[in-house]
């Protein structure tokens, strides 16, 4: 059965040349491309009503923006918004591997985390044979890092274990918009209590502010 891909990418001339390559080295066909937020949601809405998803598989470019004019809670102020479009698709049951400039440890851990959900993490630097065998590994319900990014991966991996219940929880809450009263009233928290978490969250991260951490954890 020939297995059909998703292409998230704002960049026309990149989309093109995936495209191309992909289909003319394996058996892989492109049956969506998606430019822009607004495309992304619309598949999604289509591959909603169809039972037959199995064979999908979405490749997303992280640095996506949400147009002008649009609202969404959950990455209403997110930059990065292939987070949010992995998180979708896998919610559907498209599996999707993060296609990325941003090859830091923290990106790979947080786009292949439960709350994201990526099953594989290629650097747009790689080659296109590197990315042909991202897709057939998850193709095959396998996880898929390149072998460069895995080193930065385990790094904030061991960070990340540090991490008490209440830290993570905290480090979770953290976003370069919301303030330490913010992260407090939505943990029920005082904001004492979260200075204090926070102190201890940048210590174990070696980091010396929120900038540093969430940049150091790939949310930045």
């Amino acid at each position: 059965m020939t297995k059909k891909l998703i292409i998230v990418d704002d960049h026309t001339m990149l989309r093109s040349g995936i495209k191309s390559w992909i289909e003319t080295h394996s058996d892989y066909k492109v049956a969506f491309e998606a430019s822009s937020w607004s495309d992304c949601i619309k598949i999604e809405e289509e591959l909603k009503k169809s039972d037959v998803k199995d064979d999908l598989i979405a490749i997303v470019d992280i640095s996506f923006k949400i147009e002008d004019g649009i609202s969404l809670s959950s990455a209403k102020h997110e930059e990065n918004c292939g987070f949010e479009i992995i998180r979708r698709f896998s919610l559907i049951g498209i599996p999707c591997i993060a296609f990325s400039s941003h090859d830091t440890g923290g990106f790979v851990e947080h786009a292949m985390s439960p709350a994201i959900g990526a099953k594989g993490y290629v650097s747009k630097n790689a080659s296109e044979n590197i990315l042909l065998a991202a897709l057939n590994a998850v193709s095959e319900g396998k996880t898929y890092v390149q072998a460069e990014l895995i080193t930065g991966l385990l790094e904030v991996v061991d960070i990340t274990q540090t991490f008490t219940k209440k830290e993570k929880l905290v480090a979770d809450a953290l976003t370069i918009y919301n303030s330490n009263a913010d992260i407090a009233q939505k943990l029920g928290l005082s904001e004492k209590t979260v200075v204090n978490y926070l102190s201890i969250i940048y210590d174990k991260a070696g980091v010396a502010n929120k900038i540093k951490f969430l940049e150091k954890m790939g949310r930045l």
